[in-house]
């Protein structure tokens, strides 16, 4: 590399040296998918532009929709930092994409071309906005979604098209609702799909949650979504009015910021289970209601066997792997209901309300069960992926009423001793039920 070269920005560097850009230091595949993707969003745009009839209406109307698009990030800026400070802190925080607003609106209003040209600007606006300096890294992934949302844009927008020709006349009100309903059920799928692909490829597996999306980020788009029909609806019938959506998406993404302060204070980030502090809170307030119904309660204190063992052994990597497997199975096995949480290092702790301690302790035996068959992927030192399994003590503790919430857990944690002491794996119930707060 040349002392020019070396001396110009970060940016220029990653664009003129293609083996700066980080893409080419990940995997086969991960540059086949990415390469295709770019190529097809390339080709699909050209023929676009070829096929399209451009009117000035549709001019104006793209004027107004890449204007409200860019005024709106800059607006924002502050707000969508912190949400993306969030995203890389942790990977499950929802990803608040508001730029599906526009985007959507512009398929719904403009030709292919003109949409594929307002994502466009939309990236180029979030990349030269970005708060961080565009490492190579950022740069191929920024690069892919703007190419995933180009082929969205145009797939939808060709079947909105296809279904305007098609429903010529008849009832418009009918056909409107039709149009946006299939517009946003293919804009949804066809997204999903390439990012699913981009995260198959780069990790090779996923979790069923995965594949659909959780409730909430799924409700999230669904409002996006619907706040870009309307604005689709009043950049066509009364353009100044579609300004009134921008404080509309504000208040939406504000809304999701919230909810996830409130969850970064609630919530174990490698486990997704409340934290101690969270959970302690939870159960003390089921406690309080057992002790004014005269409920049973019961305390599943659950710690997983040689954890130190397999961290010196596998590294702390694969003890994070195992702690969030654990999670998993937890939060699969127990009722939706039930307060469950990471108590700190490896152990967790699960409070069932309405629970006896017989029917505590076959929940336990379920518990420890599922625990004992979860297979945790690790990367050996000699090299090479393998799995290994992992087991659990589990102590129980019950009470009827209420009862304070230090005296439970003091109890099952005795118990969660007498299960270590019996070999480990094992399932041991508090010798006493725990008596009633005075």
């Amino acid at each position: 590399m040349n002392v020019a070269m070396h001396n110009a920005p970060l940016w220029q560097r990653h664009l003129t040296v293609p083996r700066l850009w980080a893409l080419w230091r990940t995997g086969r595949r991960v540059v086949t998918l990415v390469v295709a993707v770019d190529f097809a969003a390339l080709l699909l745009c050209a023929t676009a532009f070829l096929r399209s009839t451009i009117t000035a209406s549709d001019l104006l109307r793209f004027g107004l929709l890449a204007a409200m698009s860019v005024v709106y990030l800059e607006l924002s800026r502050q707000v969508d930092a912190r949400r993306r400070l969030f995203v890389a802190v942790d990977s499950s925080a929802s990803h608040v994409d508001v730029t599906s607003v526009w985007t959507f609106a512009a398929v719904i209003v403009l030709p292919p071309s003109l949409a594929a040209v307002t994502v466009a600007i939309a990236y180029l606006h979030i990349s030269a906005r970005s708060v961080r300096p565009l490492e190579g890294w950022r740069l191929y992934r920024i690069v892919y979604s703007a190419a995933s949302m180009v082929i969205t844009c145009v797939a939808t927008s060709v079947l909105v098209q296809a279904i305007s020709w098609e429903r010529r006349g008849g009832n418009e009100a009918l056909r409107a609702v039709v149009t946006l309903a299939a517009a946003m059920v293919v804009y949804r799928a066809v997204n999903r799909l390439l990012i699913l692909a981009a995260i198959m490829t780069s990790v090779g597996r996923l979790r069923p949650s995965q594949w659909l999306g959780s409730r909430k980020d799924n409700v999230l788009e669904l409002s996006m979504l619907v706040l870009g029909a309307a604005t689709a609806v009043l950049v066509v019938q009364v353009p100044p009015l579609a300004l009134l959506v921008l404080p509309a998406v504000f208040l939406l993404q504000h809304r999701a910021l919230l909810k996830q302060l409130v969850e970064a204070a609630t919530i174990d980030t490698k486990t997704e289970l409340l934290n101690a502090a969270a959970w302690r809170q939870l159960a003390q307030r089921e406690l309080e209601r057992a002790g004014r119904q005269k409920t049973a309660t019961a305390v599943l204190v659950i710690d997983m066997d040689h954890f130190k063992r397999l961290n010196d052994t596998y590294g702390h990597l694969a003890g994070d792997e195992a702690l969030k497997a654990v999670g998993e199975a937890l939060a699969d096995e127990l009722r939706g209901y039930d307060a469950v949480g990471r108590f700190g290092g490896e152990e967790f702790v699960a409070l069932l309300p309405s629970v006896d301690g017989p029917t505590a302790v076959g929940v336990a035996e379920r518990v420890r069960e599922r625990i004992e068959s979860v297979q945790v992927r690790v990367e050996r030192r000699t090299g090479g992926i393998g799995s290994i399994a992992v087991t659990a003590s589990v102590g129980v503790a019950a009470a009827q009423g209420g009862v304070e919430l230090d005296d439970l857990l003091r109890a099952a944690d005795g118990a969660l001793y007498a299960a270590k002491a019996a070999g480990r794996n094992a399932v041991r119930r508090a010798p006493t039920q725990v008596t009633t707060a005075a």
